[in-house]
């Protein structure tokens, strides 16, 4: 099992020891190669904004550094657990930066069928906010996210204590973790699941002149297929929600239409 770690950290303190925790948990269960990607040891640059990556494809991007290399490890991974402390109620600006460079995968959903634990760590206050992003990213990009571990730790080097504590989850986190990825268990799909899927849809299959690339990976995908109902079929789904979903993604789109047909006037 191959697990890759993207660590937001800018130094090795709290977050790499509970993520090294998590690792020695996960190990406890099978072989598993588990691979640490400082951010701050990476050559990543900042995003110029200049939506190469979405109108013309990622390959274009003209930041030539190491986002290439990271992207391809991310491909060859079974799970990922991505990592931050907690900096200013949010993520640090490694993993914001690491977000940015992938936007792309926000458009065009890379890693539908793998994966992914998402780890915080606080001294104080912030811990859910950053949690709530870290998983809302690695869902955007396809990762179906097993579950989250939050810690509270005073900063090392310092004279602060915990004020607070949170239940160790770690050993349970990482038992699931490591059954879902060995068993390749479905994903359960909820309301919010099937709105992202068909909102998404009804926007992609209408923008074929004007994001040729997110309409060709869409496309290829066969996400634009009748009776597709999500990005991948490995998921315990509901017929229900499903068609409600679809009532309301169908809507949207006849609104779209009108936006567009507007705009041509």
């Amino acid at each position: 099992m191959k697990i890759v770690a993207i660590m937001g950290s800018p130094h090795r303190g709290n977050t790499l020891e509970m993520t090294q925790c998590f690792e020695k948990e996960l190990k406890r269960h099978g072989e598993v190669d588990f691979e640490y990607i400082h951010l701050k040891d990476a050559d990543l640059r900042p995003c110029r904004g200049c939506f190469t990556c979405f109108v013309r494809g990622e390959e274009n991007c003209p930041l030539q550094d190491d986002q290439t290399e990271i992207a391809r490890k991310l491909d060859e991974a079974d799970g990922v657990v991505f990592v931050s402390p907690v900096y200013a109620m949010h993520v640090s600006y490694l993993f914001k930066l690491f977000v940015d460079r992938f936007a792309y995968t926000f458009h065009r959903p890379r890693y539908v069928d793998k994966y992914a634990v998402v780890l915080a760590v606080t001294g104080g206050v912030g811990l859910d906010e950053t949690l709530e992003y870290l998983q809302g990213s690695a869902m955007a990009m396809g990762f179906a996210v097993v579950d989250r571990l939050g810690y509270i730790a005073p900063p090392k080097n310092t004279s602060l204590r915990a004020l607070m504590s949170r239940k160790d989850r770690t050993a349970e986190v990482a038992r699931t973790f490591y059954q879902t990825i060995k068993q390749r268990r479905p994903r359960k799909l909820t309301f919010k699941d099937y709105l992202h899927f068909k909102a998404m849809r009804e926007v992609y299959r209408r923008l074929e002149t004007m994001s040729p690339v997110d309409y060709a990976y869409w496309r290829d995908q066969g996400w634009f297929d009748d009776g597709r109902s999500y990005f991948t079929d490995n998921v315990r789904g509901n017929p229900l929600k499903s068609m409600l979903v679809g009532i309301m993604a169908w809507q949207m789109g006849r609104s779209l239409d009108k936006q567009i047909a507007a705009s041509d006037d």
